[in-house]
């Protein structure tokens, strides 16, 4: 599942914490991150414009947004929990690109051909719910064909979690042309 994520998200984070701080709270900028959970890189920005040069940098898992106070898990991506409270220096978070947002893109990237399988259930002009091969992790990715038509999720099945329930249960007319998924 890829992380939330928003654009020029940058928050100051407000007093000093040592390396086992896990609620680190914000001077303000809660209300404008993504929904938890994802990462973001924190470091000093008074003596390191960029996050690359801080010796002390460091990514951390947001697992929790509760106004301007984050609940973090430390020293993500190979990257160790480092102390970031001296004095006269601000520190910032970002959410920005790291190995895990790039890793989980590439996990994530499917074209409709990789996860055919057929569909079970009844098609009889009745039944409208049938089970899927897999439980998608993005339902409106997912076509379900019936001799060789497209069906569409929104349009016309919804999916929760490997149940698709048609809108209109498919004609029996179908029932030997087959009926398999595509999708992520």
């Amino acid at each position: 599942m890829l992380d939330a994520v928003a654009n020029f998200i940058n928050v100051t984070v407000s007093t000093g914490y040592d390396q086992n701080a896990t609620s680190i709270v914000l001077a303000s900028g809660g209300s404008t991150l993504p929904s938890a959970p994802f990462n973001l890189v924190w470091w000093n920005v008074t003596d390191y414009p960029d996050p690359s040069k801080d010796p002390n940098r460091e990514i951390v898992r947001v697992t929790n947004v509760s106004s301007n106070t984050l609940t973090v898990t430390r020293g993500q991506e190979g990257i160790a929990a480092s102390t970031k409270n001296t004095a006269g220096k601000t520190y910032i978070m970002i959410n920005a690109i790291t190995a895990k947002m790039i890793a989980d893109i590439q996990a994530n990237l499917r074209y409709p051909w990789q996860t055919p399988g057929a569909v079970v259930g009844t098609i009889d002009g009745v039944n409208t719910v049938f089970t899927l091969p897999w439980t998608p992790q993005d339902a409106k990715s997912v076509v379900l064909f019936l001799n060789q038509q497209p069906y569409y999720y929104g349009i016309h099945f919804t999916i929760s979690g490997n149940q698709a329930t048609y809108l209109t249960a498919p004609n029996i007319a179908f029932a030997n042309s087959g009926h398999f998924a595509t999708g992520q």
